[in-house]
């Protein structure tokens, strides 16, 4: 059967990166002669039509989306528009939010066929090799009502997964968005944090990928062009001996490029650190969520002030970057742990930025909320966005939430404005990398909809003064981005009858 993967939109704030479940999706249905293609709205406009145009020319038996809490109910329409052009479609949905609500997925969405729960790479090649229904782990369908077959088990070979799909993703939009390559290095996380689902839908047993193999997939994210790596992993740091493997392979095949990984203030140490820095990583995440010690206890951090302090002048003295992520909102906040926060992040002299608490289906900061004194003001799944308060603590009111947040991007617009370099509000360094053109042309399938321009003074030129005439963006900056474009590769076009017509490549 023919399957067709969407990537659903989503309101991100930094820049938008290719979804790693799709990519496996996508790599180990072609690895078994299954035929799959890629619609990704992220990256491009969002409409029903298109939607229409792409199931009428591809005719797929499955269409499948992958969704986050704060997208599940786009995702869930772009199904219920498949079924409207063709109900023979077997519509499918995967991902952390459904794979904790199935049941009521499938209630609240009857255009829905099946959820898939957990990793979902074995689960749609049954799917798709037409496997009967109540024979296929890890699902929900509908047969005299709702039934949910066993977990799958999770793979214990990542080895055996192939390398992912990239090449059914228009790699050139996410470079022009500055886009870095994202992929994993292992699944699983031991630790319990009452905000995450990290370990319920990895595991609580870390798996990993043979070094060799990763390295692998790091020279095939170069060879598409991608100039930064991203490791998703919820631990890289977890496994030293695993590090050391990958950063030894990457020194040992003379690659050089610029990445960033996730990490705990308690999982590494000096020599990690700088075997890190020595391999080329730049970037290294720490989540912190809060400066107040009982709110690190009460959400089961399971790390100490101290550590922290300790963990970040480690990274900058081996020549790391550091963001520190804090999470407000968290049980048991106030307004003087609000402010306690503020002041950590500060102290800590390094890049840090915030996030809201929004607690997911299947955290445990959920499923006990009231036992953790929160009270969930909505379940309106579009504003799970984790940047506004979605919830409240006895202590601290949505409204206080506002303040410290608005409070934190006042420092940032101040920075930006005056060219400062204070750290406490480095986090714009990295949030705002694209350019306001790059995602104006991207999101609104500008490029596509120019049609042909009569070639008059040049290709480039020619194509700047049409999008100057659209687009109220400075014409200089316009010209900059369109010929460094071009002279990337990621713009391209073709000669007919005297006119240009362009795409991205």
């Amino acid at each position: 059967m023919k399957t067709l993967l969407v990537n659903p939109p989503y309101p991100f704030l930094e820049f938008p990166i290719i979804p790693m479940g799709l990519l496996y999706l996508a790599a180990i249905l072609e690895h078994n002669d299954y035929e799959v293609d890629v619609l990704d709205l992220l990256v491009s406009r969002y409409t029903k039509d298109k939607i229409k145009r792409k199931l009428e020319r591809y005719q797929p038996d499955i269409v499948g989306v992958t969704a986050v809490t704060m997208n599940y109910l786009t995702a869930s329409d772009i199904l219920k528009c498949c079924k409207s052009v063709n109900p023979d479609i077997t519509t499918v949905i995967g991902g952390p939010h459904v794979t904790f609500a199935p049941v009521d997925t499938l209630n609240e969405a009857p255009w829905i066929d099946i959820v898939v729960m957990g990793e979902g790479e074995l689960t749609m090649l049954d799917i798709a090799g037409g496997k009967r229904l109540e024979q296929i782990e890890g699902i929900a369908f509908r047969s005299d009502g709702i039934k949910v077959t066993p977990r799958r088990p999770l793979i214990e070979n990542l080895d055996e997964l192939p390398l992912p799909a990239r090449h059914l993703f228009p790699t050139s939009r996410y470079h022009a968005l500055a886009s870095h390559c994202s992929l994993i290095t292992g699944r699983g996380c031991p630790f319990n944090c009452i905000f995450c689902v990290g370990s319920k839908m990895g595991g609580r047993t870390a798996r990993f990928r043979n070094p060799k193999l990763v390295v692998d997939e790091i020279e095939q994210g170069l060879a598409y062009g991608f100039k930064e790596v991203n490791f998703e992993d919820d631990l890289f740091t977890l496994n030293h001996r695993h590090l050391h493997a990958i950063c030894d392979e990457i020194i040992a095949r003379g690659l050089e490029f610029k990445w960033s990984v996730f990490a705990r203030v308690d999982t590494v140490n000096p020599d990690v650190l700088r075997k890190l820095k020595k391999a080329g990583c730049d970037w290294l995440c720490y989540g912190i969520e809060s400066g107040n010690q009982q709110i690190l206890d009460t959400v089961k951090k399971k790390i100490t002030l101290d550590k922290i302090r300790e963990s970040v002048k480690m990274a900058k003295d081996a020549g790391v970057n550091v963001l520190a992520s804090f999470i407000l909102g968290l049980p048991g906040e106030t307004k003087e742990t609000l402010l306690q926060t503020i002041e950590f992040a500060r102290e800590l002299d390094t890049y840090y930025g915030f996030h809201v608490l929004a607690p997911f289906p299947g955290t445990e900061v959920r499923d006990k909320a009231e036992e953790y004194g929160l009270e969930i003001l909505t379940s309106d799944w579009a504003k799970y966005d984790a940047n506004r308060p979605v919830s409240r603590t006895e202590g601290a009111s949505p409204e206080d939430i506002t303040a410290t947040l608005h409070k934190y991007y006042r420092g940032l617009r101040i920075t930006d404005e005056t060219g400062g370099s204070d750290t406490d509000q480095g986090e714009i360094s990295r949030s705002e990398r694209h350019s306001p053109l790059a995602w104006a042309l991207v999101s609104g399938d500008v490029i596509e909809s120019l049609g042909g321009i009569e070639l008059k003074k040049g290709p480039e030129e020619d194509l700047v003064s049409r999008i100057a005439d659209i687009i109220p963006y400075p014409h200089q900056r316009i010209d900059e981005n369109i010929n460094s474009w071009v002279e990337q590769g990621l713009l391209k076009y073709d000669l007919r009858d005297g006119h240009l017509v362009w795409r991205w490549s």
